[in-house]
């Protein structure tokens, strides 16, 4: 599973795992403070090589920025 955080169109992080949440929280644990300070809203997740999962193509960071980590 690999996850990338697009903002404005540029891939400012990366994430990857064999589980979708240890690659959302990887990517999500990479994304530099000033983005998530001054951009949160406008950041988005594309996911690819999910496998069987049912994650969407694209979400917003704050579908997952929220939720309680198991990882990191």
């Amino acid at each position: 599973m690999q996850v990338t955080a697009i903002y404005q169109g540029s891939e400012i992080a990366y994430g990857e795992g064999s589980s979708a949440i240890y690659a959302i929280e990887e990517c999500i644990d990479s994304i530099d403070s000033m983005y998530i300070e001054n951009a949160l809203e406008d950041i988005e997740l594309v996911f690819s090589d999910t496998g069987n999962s049912t994650l969407p193509k694209y979400a917003k960071l704050t579908d997952y920025y929220y939720r309680d980590r198991e990882y990191f």
